[in-house]
């Protein structure tokens, strides 16, 4: 069975960009780690930094800052300076930071999603509460953090808010760093920055206030664009008080998308979908579809109803998809990746929080998959 001309197109369009796994690889090799080149060594152009700070701002989508750059004097100070580059698929926190700090896909780490089947239960894999195995199982990958200690002698930390210190998601893919906590943006900023000019060569500094507001309100609210314009300064001021020896790149894991109830399908409405169907897991621009036992035509059905609003990937060409099987055996029968504003959810188990949500991500339009990556110091 063939990919759908639309899935093939994206995958294809992604292998002409810089990839968000090829950060920290470069990131390494600048500071000595014997890895492979990447196509971004070139284009970050690093000259023997002693420390090198990479900030991800969740959810600040390539697209979506070219579009509110009026906002953001700092950001359009360097636009020229942007490079162009792709997540992951699915495009989504849990899977883009683990590969982010990996290297590697979410068919390989088995970070496929917000949600997955978990034996007959859903684990989030953002706190692997109940999860039938610790994240450090869960997530096999060696991270780049555990490899610059026990090969190359660089050591790392990681800067985040303290009720992330030891969430599921920080011990399946940012173990080896060590945790440095600050609650605030700007206290997040000087935390990054001490640890620069004390001589710690690898610094990871994570902001998700932006993606909050986005999911809450959209990307294209007043909300969202006051959190940029927060971060927009809070950029300004690292790269001006960034130690001349240490160097700073900024990126984000995944774009988003704004929807609608009149672009949501509840499969709870639909009986047609729900006959022969165990679950669904996933998110609602990404769903994992598990059949009954022996209901593989489901899969026809749901392709029938869905039409243009999506396309199913079935179980064949998960592996390609996602980049590799291990991730793809958790995903189920078929994953349903949203096109344009649409969104399926499943009222019935989710929560009314989750049904509702304004901006969404998950899936592989342009929007969601473009990111930025820019060198400002």
């Amino acid at each position: 069975m063939t990919l759908a001309s639309v899935i093939t197109e994206r995958l294809e369009e992604r292998a002409r960009y810089p990839l968000l796994t090829d950060i920290f690889p470069s990131v390494y090799r600048a500071l000595g780690a014997d890895i492979p080149r990447t196509a971004l060594d070139d284009q970050l152009a690093f000259d023997h930094p002693t420390s090198i700070c990479v900030v991800l701002i969740d959810g600040m989508g390539h697209r979506l800052i070219g579009e509110t750059v009026g906002h953001t004097p700092f950001l359009r100070s360097i636009r020229g300076d942007i490079i162009e580059a792709r997540t992951v698929v699915p495009s989504t926190t849990a899977a883009a930071i683990t590969s982010l700090a990996t290297g590697a896909s979410p068919g390989q780490t088995r970070m496929v999603g917000w949600s997955v089947k978990d034996h007959d239960d859903l684990t989030v894999l953002l706190s692997f509460d109940g999860s039938s195995q610790p994240p450090e199982l869960w997530q096999p990958h060696i991270t780049l953090f555990e490899r610059g200690n026990l090969e190359w002698g660089i050591e790392s930390v990681r800067v985040l808010t303290e009720k992330f210190a030891h969430s599921g998601l920080t011990r399946a893919a940012l173990r080896g760093a060590v945790h440095v906590s600050a609650e605030t943006w700007d206290k997040r900023i000087t935390a990054a920055l001490d640890q620069m000019r004390a001589g710690i060569p690898v610094v990871y500094l994570y902001w998700s206030e932006l993606d909050h507001v986005g999911h809450g309100h959209g990307w294209t609210s007043s909300q969202w664009t006051e959190e940029l314009e927060r971060v927009d300064a809070g950029l300004a001021r690292l790269a001006r008080e960034c130690p001349a020896d240490c160097a700073i790149v900024v990126t984000a894991d995944h774009g988003m998308v704004d929807t609608s109830a009149q672009y949501r399908i509840d499969i709870a409405d639909h009986p047609c979908l729900t006959e022969g169907l165990d679950m669904i897991a996933g998110e609602g621009r990404s769903v994992h579809i598990h059949c009954e036992a022996n209901r593989y035509d489901l899969l026809d059905t749901w392709e029938s109803f869905i039409g243009e609003r999506g396309t199913i990937v079935r179980r064949g060409d998960l592996a390609e998809v996602l980049g590799g099987r291990a991730g793809a055996d958790l995903v189920g029968d078929g994953l349903l990746l949203m096109h344009d504003n649409w969104v399926c959810v499943d009222s019935r188990v989710q929560s009314e929080g989750m049904v509702n949500l304004i901006g969404v991500h998950g899936s592989i339009s342009e929007d969601e998959m473009a990111i930025p990556i820019i060198r400002i110091a």
